[in-house]
């Protein structure tokens, strides 16, 4: 059981006093509103108008084509495969980048886990 004297008793559950009282002096909780902003970016941009769901159907189209000998699927006047390629391994770092921030900006809400 959970040591009152460690603990504090919130409408979210039992959490960690001394984690609590640190992230109240250091959490900015406006960071998650920012999070959920650059979401909104970034599935906004993925299934937008040559997102990256339209980049990566076009990328399939392209290999399959070369990989595979099927017939070419839209103009083969636009960038190369390996440019395609390039285009979308960059956009899904970012992506990843971005998911990455927002595990660091999560993982101190973790700290008010309370031990048993």
């Amino acid at each position: 059981m959970s040591d009152p004297e460690t603990t504090v008793l919130t409408a979210y559950g039992r959490l960690d006093r001394a984690a609590l009282t640190q992230l109240q002096s250091t959490y900015d909780t406006s960071k998650l509103l920012h999070a959920v902003e650059q979401l909104d970016r970034v599935v906004g941009n993925a299934r937008g108008q040559d997102g990256l769901r339209d980049v990566l159907l076009r990328l399939h189209g392209m290999a399959h084509a070369v990989v595979n000998g099927a017939g070419l699927s839209g103009s083969a006047d636009e960038e190369s495969l390996p440019e395609l390629a390039l285009e979308v391994t960059s956009e899904i770092r970012q992506t990843i980048a971005t998911l990455q921030g927002w595990v660091k900006l999560i993982e101190p809400l973790e700290t008010l886990q309370a031990t048993h």
